[in-house]
């Protein structure tokens, strides 16, 4: 098996058509063969699939069913429809859901080897412009943060008056410069951690740590933020802490992105920060809870992906990228955590994490079967 070969995936519960893709598409790809919808998917996590050729009309698991799971996966993976039913109405559903193209059975030889190759560019053009556009968010993060966090350290030295006195007006214009320098600085973070994950450049470094200074340290950057709004912050950890073994830096970034968030979205009334650990199992729960602008249950995926908020329009009254809660969750996944969301529009949002010490990191307890006790 040439392994430098593109890999098609062909997907058809009929053998006749199938065998004949591969017979097809062999001297030129490295060529895989599912029958059913779910081994397909199984497929997925084995190969790194650059095509896959669907046949909509599979009895359970569907063409549709596995479209979408394969742009769930991967949304640069093109898809081809093959169809022998004539009907136009499910390859529409196909390419409305981020197929490449469709072919009717029995299909022209030269005209499925044309699709193919086409698809396999496009697949090729979408992965080096991703990798572009990686590169160049990077190396603009790096030249920015440097002398960021120069002008953040200085201010922070005016503001505790160690170089001179200030008078009241320049305490607060500096007040003003500092708390923007940061978040600005919050942002480069994300792009830097983004970039890092999806390069796969970020391996979980275990430590003991308690998550109580991860809480504490968090609170204390948006405590000026937290008094101008007037918000009532209940902070609830047990008296003996919650140590547990993981990797303290995501652990941080990912406590510390979900309560920008809290803070950033509520404009009045609280936050709530809870936090416990399972003796027996060495769980960490940690969970905020806000009454801001909450999240329409439309918009609940969309808030995972890049780049995204709950409001995307130009006059949005919230600043930020859009990274915070798709840095979380990946951050989360890396060391066998997971995240979980409950919002409500104009009640509040409460997100959930779960975090499964070193030990018992391959047997991580889903969020929905927690007991604080």
């Amino acid at each position: 098996m040439d392994s430098n070969k593109p890999h098609i995936l062909v997907v058809d519960d009929e053998m006749g058509p199938r065998e004949s893709l591969k017979m097809i598409l062999n001297p030129y790809y490295t060529v895989h063969v599912a029958e059913r919808g779910g081994q397909a998917v199984d497929f997925l996590n084995k190969f790194p699939v650059d095509l896959v050729t669907l046949d909509l009309k599979m009895p359970g698991f569907t063409g549709i069913n596995v479209l979408e799971k394969v742009k769930q996966h991967d949304p640069d993976i093109e898809a081809i429809i093959i169809t022998g039913y004539g009907s136009l109405d499910t390859a529409i559903e196909g390419l409305r859901l981020g197929a490449f193209d469709y072919i009717s059975k029995p299909f022209d030889v030269n005209h499925i080897l044309s699709l193919v190759r086409r698809g396999i560019e496009r697949r090729g053009a979408k992965t080096k412009l991703r990798q572009v556009r990686s590169d160049f968010l990077s190396n603009v993060s790096h030249e920015l943060r440097t002398p960021l966090s120069v002008v953040v350290g200085f201010v922070y030295l005016l503001l505790n008056q160690v170089i001179g006195k200030l008078s009241e007006e320049q305490q607060k214009v500096l007040e003003t410069v500092y708390r923007n320098s940061e978040e600005l600085l919050e942002l480069i973070d994300n792009v830097l951690w983004m970039t890092s994950l999806s390069s796969g450049d970020t391996s979980p470094i275990i430590e003991k740590f308690d998550a109580r200074q991860i809480v504490d340290e968090t609170v204390k950057r948006y405590q000026r933020t937290i008094g101008e709004k007037n918000l009532t912050l209940t902070i609830d950890i047990p008296e003996g802490g919650a140590s547990i073994i993981s990797d303290r830096a995501k652990v941080e970034r990912i406590f510390q992105n979900i309560f920008n968030n809290a803070v950033k979205f509520t404009s009045m009334g609280e936050i709530r920060v809870k936090a416990r650990v399972s003796a027996d199992r060495g769980i960490l729960d940690l969970e905020v809870s806000d009454t801001g602008i909450g999240i329409d249950k439309s918009k609940m995926d969309s808030v995972f992906e890049p780049f995204q908020q709950v409001d995307n329009s130009i006059h949005r009254s919230f600043s930020g990228l859009g990274l915070g809660l798709t840095v979380a969750r990946r951050m989360a996944e890396l060391i066998g955590g997971a995240i979980q969301v409950k919002s409500e529009p104009g009640i509040g949002t409460t997100v959930m994490m779960r975090f499964p010490s070193k030990a018992v990191a391959s047997a991580a307890v889903p969020l929905e079967q927690r007991n604080y006790g």
